[in-house]
C-alpha cells in the first residue's frame, strides 16, 4: 500500500508504484554531455525541481520539519540523474549527497566546451553535408542539429549589444 507521502512523490515523478519511466532518451555515456544535460534540464525544470540543480534549495537542519521533504525530493532528482546515465557512468555518481554536487561533478567531468576536436568534427560534417536523397525537412533538421551543437561551443562576452548583433549576422551568413 502506498502512503500519502509516497503518492505525493510519485505524482511529482509522473509514475506509479513500481514503474520506472526514463526522463530522457539521451543517456549520459561520457560523449554526449551537451544533449544529455539539456534534456535533463528540460525535464527537471518541467517538474519544478531545478532549484536542486542550482543549489538555490539547500538542506534545512535535520531538526527542521522541512528536512524530510527536502531529502525525499533531493534523492528523487538524484535518482533521475543516475537513471539517465549508462550503468558505467552512473556508478560514479551514486555517493553524492546532493543533486547540486552531482550536477556539478557531471559538468566538470563530461562538459568540454573547448573541445577543439569535436568542434572541428562538427564543422567537417557540415562542410561535407549534402541534401542528396533526403527531403528538405530531413536535411534542414540535420543542419539545425549540428548548428545547435556548434552554438554550445560559443561562450562570447560582448562589449555592446551591437557586437552581439553583428556576430549573429556573421553566423547567419556563414550558415546560408
Amino acid at each position: 500500500m502506498t502512503s500519502p507521502q509516497e503518492k505525493t512523490i510519485l505524482s511529482h515523478v509522473g509514475g506509479s508504484e513500481g514503474s520506472v519511466l526514463p526522463i530522457t532518451g539521451h543517456k549520459l555515456n561520457g560523449n554526449n554531455f551537451p544533449q544529455w544535460s539539456q534534456s535533463v534540464m528540460m525535464y527537471v525544470c518541467g517538474k519544478g525541481k531545478d532549484d536542486y540543480l542550482t543549489g538555490e534549495i539547500t538542506a534545512p537542519a535535520k531538526e527542521d520539519p522541512k528536512f524530510k521533504t527536502w531529502k525525499a525530493e533531493n534523492m528523487m532528482v538524484m535518482s533521475w540523474f543516475v537513471n539517465s546515465m549508462t550503468t558505467e557512468v552512473g556508478e560514479n555518481f551514486m555517493f553524492y549527497a546532493t543533486t547540486k554536487e552531482m550536477w556539478d561533478a557531471a559538468r566538470e567531468t563530461y562538459s568540454d566546451n573547448e573541445n577543439t576536436s569535436e568542434l572541428i568534427e562538427i564543422k567537417g560534417i557540415l562542410h561535407d553535408l549534402r541534401q542528396g536523397e533526403m527531403s528538405v525537412t530531413q536535411y534542414f533538421n540535420i543542419l539545425t542539429c549540428h548548428w545547435q551543437q556548434l552554438d554550445m561551443f560559443k561562450t562570447s562576452v560582448w562589449d555592446t549589444p551591437g557586437d552581439a548583433e553583428k556576430y549573429r549576422k556573421i553566423v547567419e551568413k556563414e550558415r546560408i
